[in-house]
């Protein structure tokens, strides 16, 4: 197995991960209608965390943070990995 896993260089292998945070469905011309400071709401609590996806498929859980170290950007806190239902 050691053989193998020395033939892939994984560290020079790049996927991009999305958060996603949950979705709504609205119509055009709602959609049209919006303006600052109006308020779409989700169809997640805010208990529920995020979903960490890779394409289409949530591969972990996580949870929204900030981090001061950098520059409090917005960061997500890995909680596991997604269920398997």
């Amino acid at each position: 197995m050691d053989d193998i896993t020395n033939l892939i260089a994984t560290d020079q292998i790049q996927v991009e991960i999305s958060i996603r945070l949950g979705s709504t469905q609205i119509s055009v011309a709602e959609l049209a209608r919006l303006r600052p400071d109006d308020i779409l709401t989700l169809d997640q609590d805010m208990t529920d965390g995020v979903d960490i996806c890779v394409g289409d498929k949530v591969i972990a859980k996580g949870e929204l943070a900030a981090n001061e170290e950098t520059d409090n950007r917005l960061c997500v806190r890995i909680l596991g990995p997604a269920s398997l239902s």
